[in-house]
């Protein structure tokens, strides 16, 4: 008997990384209020989780640290023109110290596990002046966390934007704002990566991700109202600063921006915080051109 398999025209389901601050939420907004198609599940995690879940399989597309991407840009593909970035400063990645900036050698610093990206900003801001602190690996939430071990803590995401460290500590330090001093360049926190096995085996089903992306953005930029008024009750801070961080937030990947990540790659591997130049591979909405290349 000649028997004859029909491939399987069931639509498989899409695993979605969501970064759980609020800096996604004009992005995620249509996925989040009834817009999210049946064949796509979410999972919502802080980054550093995020990029772990991507690397070992669990997720298919996720936002990742723009770091987490240089370490495994082999593995991922990118979305074209979404990201989280910023052209000066962004407010939601801070470092506060007890000591000015030129003062820190030999001091102790916390870094956060939960950006990849913040991290090593933070480490190439230090070599890059040539100061070399005591780095410990920590949680810095409030200030209190900060021990009296510790002279500066770098502190991201809703933390950053929920308590006035300004009138707790004698320095603070917008990166994003370091970052455009140190460079002229905007600066790429976050990035949309696709495994490239994922996009090999179901390149139209990743078409269709970046489709719906554009949806959801829409529906966000039409309700900003609501998500700053969602976000001022979550954080505890008024509108007015919520709309103000907004407002810091760009979420495309312009030319300027790729300049902007492709300097930072080239910053982290000079001083040897990454072992390997790093290429940008994008996703190519050309069938015949799945794979679009960028050398950094």
């Amino acid at each position: 008997m000649n028997h004859q398999f029909k491939p399987c025209l069931t639509k498989p389901v899409l695993r979605l990384g969501q970064i759980s601050y609020m800096n996604v939420a004009p992005i995620y907004y249509g996925f989040n209020n009834g817009h999210k198609p049946g064949w796509i599940n979410m999972i919502c995690a802080p980054p550093s989780v995020l990029n772990k879940m991507l690397a070992n399989g669990e997720l298919d597309v996720s936002p990742v640290s723009s770091a987490a991407y240089a370490r495994n840009h082999d593995k991922w593909l990118l979305l074209p023109d979404i990201s989280i970035s910023c052209s000066g400063p962004v407010m939601s990645v801070i470092l506060v110290s007890r000591y000015p900036f030129e003062e820190l050698s030999g001091k102790t610093v916390i870094l956060t596990r939960e950006s990849a990206t913040a991290a090593a900003l933070s480490r190439f801001l230090f070599a890059s002046q040539n100061i070399k602190p005591y780095i410990k690996t920590g949680k810095v939430r409030c200030a209190d966390d900060l021990d009296k071990d510790a002279d500066a803590a770098l502190v991201i995401g809703d933390a950053a934007l929920k308590e006035e460290w300004t009138s707790k500590f004698n320095h603070v330090w917008d990166l994003g704002e370091m970052w455009k001093n140190h460079t002229g360049l905007p600066f790429v926190f976050a990035l949309w990566a696709v495994r490239r096995d994922f996009a090999n085996k179901y390149p139209e089903l990743v078409l269709s991700i970046e489709d719906q992306f554009q949806k959801s953005r829409l529906l966000g930029k039409k309700n900003m109202s609501r998500i700053l008024s969602q976000a001022s009750e979550k954080l505890g801070i008024s509108v007015d600063k919520c709309r103000q961080y907004y407002n810091q937030l760009l979420y495309d990947l312009s030319p300027e921006k790729i300049k902007g990540v492709e300097s930072y790659f080239r910053g982290l591997y000079q001083e040897n915080i990454i072992s390997r130049p790093v290429k940008l591979s994008f996703v190519n909405p050309d069938p015949h051109a799945f794979i679009r290349e960028h050398a950094a």
